[in-house]
C-alpha cells in the first residue's frame, strides 16, 4: 500500500550520505514521531533540495512510498532557520542525537515535537542552558513512559526523606541506602541525597549541587534506555547537556 504524507510540518534529526548522490534523512513531525526517508539525488549540484535540509530549520515535507523508508518529494521552508553558535550549537546537535536515539519508530506524541521545538526556541532565545535541557529531558522521559517517580522509595513506598541517599534502580524507582555498609551494583557511583531529588522534582537548577545531580542523574536514565554506543555529540563538545 503507497503511503503518502503531504506538507507535514518537521524538524530534520539526522541525515547522512547514501549512494552516489542520495541522503538519508530522519525528520520528527507531530503526527507521525520520527520518520525516515530518502532524498534522491539531493547531493546532486541541481538538486533542488539544496540549502533546505539543514538541522534547526522549520520544514513542511511531502512523503511517498511503499516501505518504512519513504521517498522525499518535496520540501519547503517552513519559517526562518535558527542560527545557533558555540555552546547552544553544540547543545542542540546533543538535542537532535538524543531525540534519534530515543525514538524507535513511529511514535505519534505531538508532545514530544513540541518539547524539541520548545527546547530549540530555548537555546536561541537565549535561555539558561543547563535548566532548559534538563527540564526537556525529564519531560521527553515522561512523554516516552519512562519518568522518574520522585515522591517516594520504590520499596517501602515511604516518602523520599530530604536527609537520606538513594540509589536508581532503573526497573522499579529510587532505593533508600540503609546503611554505608551496603553495597548494591547500582549504589556504588550512583548516590543521590533525597534534598537533591526534591529539588529535581521541582525543577528547581538554581543550586550548583544540584545541576550536577541533574546531570549524573539523567545521563545515568537516558543511556539505559538507549545503547550502550555512547553520545557522538558530546566529542564535539565536552558539557554540551
Amino acid at each position: 500500500m503507497n503511503r503518502v504524507l503531504d506538507k507535514q510540518t518537521a524538524w530534520l534529526l539526522h541525515s547522512r550520505p547514501f549512494r552516489d548522490t542520495s541522503i538519508l534523512l530522519d525528520f520528527l513531525t507531530p503526527d507521525h514521531g520520527r520518520i525516515g526517508a530518502i532524498a534522491r539525488g539531493a547531493r546532486g549540484p541541481r538538486s533542488k533540495y539544496r540549502g533546505l535540509l539543514q538541522p534547526f530549520q522549520p520544514l513542511l515535507i511531502s512523503l511517498a512510498g511503499r516501505s518504512e523508508l519513504l521517498n522525499l518529494r518535496d520540501v519547503e521552508a517552513a519559517g526562518p532557520g535558527m542560527l545557533l553558535t558555540g555552546e547552544r550549537l553544540f547543545s542542540a546537535l546533543y538535542v537532535n542525537e538524543l531525540m534519534t536515539r530515543l525514538l524507535r519508530g513511529h511514535e505519534g506524541e505531538a508532545t514530544l515535537f513540541s518539547l524539541y521545538s520548545g527546547v530549540l526556541s530555548g537555546l536561541n532565545l537565549d535561555a539558561d542552558l543547563e535548566p532548559l535541557l534538563r527540564d526537556f529531558e525529564l519531560r521527553v522521559l515522561d512523554a516516552l513512559g519512562f519518568g522518574l517517580q520522585f515522591s517516594h522509595e520504590a520499596e517501602s513506598g515511604e516518602a523520599l526523606a530530604a536527609d537520606c541517599w538513594y540509589y536508581l534502580h532503573q526497573d522499579t524507582g529510587f532505593v533508600r541506602q540503609r546503611s554505608v555498609q551496603e553495597t548494591h551494583p547500582d549504589s556504588t557511583h550512583h548516590l543521590y541525597p533525597g534534598h537533591e531529588l526534591h529539588r529535581i522534582a521541582a525543577r528547581d537548577f538554581s543550586a550548583g549541587t544540584t545541576r550536577a545531580c541533574a546531570k549524573r542523574l539523567l545521563r545515568q536514565v537516558l543511556q539505559h534506555h538507549m545503547s550502550e554506543r555512547p553520545l557522538t555529540s558530546r566529542e564535539l563538545f565536552m558539557e554540551p547537556g
